[in-house]
């Protein structure tokens, strides 16, 4: 029989299991210096496989390593990474876990997706700085002092053509900059947060577009949608996104349980190669969609109110039992309320969900077709407060762009598919208990008055893995009169 199990630990390291420490409980065999050891499976009791040694008929249940009395019985990590062909210099010290080989747990890849948009001139500047420090590399400073050169040696890879001498030599000096020191760099990196990625984009879809079906290069079309005469108080703005390229890129992944897809600890993620790699794995996706954008001081009244209803504080202390009881250990150093979202997102979080749902029927695509891109934060320091909701669908050929989604932006069909859409919320098949669902000790799930049967949405359409959600922040319910829509 093929060998099955693993050892892993939180940290993403991997190794095999210690069969013949095993059998012989840590010591070596009586009988031979390379005993012959033989897996069976075993029906009696809990189903498990036994090793037995043919060389001094010892034999060891694999059952013995399960659970948390099993987990003490296993060696502590050695640091690992088979992938890589290497190991951690500085060791680890992490519990082990048993695991299947192929079992689902065992990898989950770790990936980023952002939408292309239009450059600022400052952007477009320091992105060809920097593919000119990386094409020319070890050469940079050989280069550096005559443009002439340089133009020569960059011209079948990066288009410089349109660039005078006097733009070339401030482009040479800024890829001459000195790089981040890697101590900085990793310090940016654990405070860094993937909400990083969204506030240009949100800060871009502030702008008015230049004009009807304006497109761009960078793939971006909008268009401004005035609102429909039924559209609900408390949404501002609509944009059609007539086209949008995604492009969605895998940076890592982690071991045991998957990377919280908003705003987890980075020194979780298993590294893809030993040194820093300069490219990764991406994907390039072409879709459409439709943005709308919540009135701010609504929702900073709203959610001013909300932050001192029990509801959200049973939200609050059930987010920090399930801190407390993460299987892999990875969160023990967090504060869980530094990674709580706030009240507005579990309110657009949940909106955006009834809005698939609605958006579904009326489309021609199906519901896991669409996704959420939620815009939702309150403001801190230079960052602006964000409520908005982009609801769209991307494909890696044309399927993406048939038109069916962003066709509803039209404002009195949009106003209708809202309204159903939030009309459709108040009544749940599983109402009375749904509606009524409120985290309590020592439950620990992270949402409330929601469930498959009206607001929970499929893996590929969900960024939170269907959690923080709450239909009593979006409507008010039997019971609740929390809903920003009255």
């Amino acid at each position: 029989m093929a060998a099955r199990y693993l050892l892993v630990c939180a940290d993403g390291h991997v190794d095999e299991f210690p069969y013949q420490l095993w059998v012989h409980r840590g010591q070596p065999c009586e009988k031979a210096e390379a005993p012959v050891l033989r897996m069976t499976d075993s029906t009696a009791g809990r189903g498990s496989a036994v090793i037995t040694c043919d060389s001094c008929t010892l034999r060891r249940g694999m059952n013995e390593a399960l659970g948390e009395l099993g987990r003490l019985k296993l060696p502590r990590c050695r640091g690992r990474h088979p992938h890589l062909d290497s190991f951690n210099p500085a060791g680890c010290d992490n519990e082990t876990r048993l695991m299947l080989v192929g079992a689902s747990n065992l990898w989950f890849a770790a990936t980023q997706s952002v939408i292309v948009m239009p450059q600022t001139k400052a952007e477009a500047v320091d992105d060809l700085a920097d593919r000119i420090r990386i094409e020319l590399a070890d050469e940079l400073d050989d280069y550096r002092a005559n443009p002439r050169l340089v133009r020569g040696r960059l011209k079948q890879t990066i288009d410089i053509s349109e660039v005078s001498d006097a733009e070339l030599e401030e482009l040479l000096a800024r890829a001459s900059a000195p790089v981040m020191a890697e101590d900085e760099r990793r310090a940016r990196q654990e405070k860094w947060s993937p909400v990083d990625l969204l506030v240009p984009e949100w800060r871009y879809l502030q702008r008015e577009p230049l004009g009807a079906q304006h497109d761009d290069p960078s793939g971006l079309m909008l268009s401004t949608r005035p609102l429909g005469r039924s559209m609900p108080t408390g949404v501002a703005r609509v944009l059609a996104v007539d086209k949008l390229r995604k492009v969605n890129a895998l940076f890592g992944f982690t071991r045991i349980d998957e990377l919280d897809r908003v705003n987890d600890l980075g020194s979780r993620l298993v590294p893809l190669a030993r040194a820093r790699p300069t490219w990764t794995v991406a994907t390039e996706d072409r879709g459409e969609g439709v943005f709308l954008q919540f009135d701010e001081p609504s929702v900073a009244q709203w959610e001013a109110e909300i932050a001192d209803s029990e509801i959200w504080h049973a939200h609050r202390e059930a987010h920090w039992r399930n801190y407390r009881n993460r299987m892999s250990e990875t969160a023990k150093s967090v504060d869980p309320d530094e990674r709580l979202p706030p009240p507005r997102y579990w309110l657009l979080h949940t909106f955006a969900h009834l809005l698939i749902r609605g958006m579904a029927m009326e489309c021609g695509y199906s519901a896991a077709s669409l996704s959420e891109r939620i815009y939702s934060w309150p403001g801190v320091g230079d960052r602006e407060p964000a409520a908005g909701v982009l609801i769209c669908t991307t494909a890696s050929d044309s399927d993406g762009t048939l038109g069916g989604l962003v066709a509803l932006s039209q404002p009195d069909r949009l106003a209708r598919v809202v309204e159903t859409a939030l009309h459709r919320a108040r009544r749940c098949s599983s109402d009375p208990v749904c509606a009524s669902r409120t985290p309590r000790d020592p439950e620990d799930f992270l949402h409330g008055a929601a469930c498959h049967c009206c607001a929970m949405a499929s893996e590929t359409s969900c960024e939170r893995a269907n959690r923080f959600l709450d239909r009593r922040f979006v409507i008010d319910l039997p019971g609740s009169s929390l809903g920003f829509f009255k």
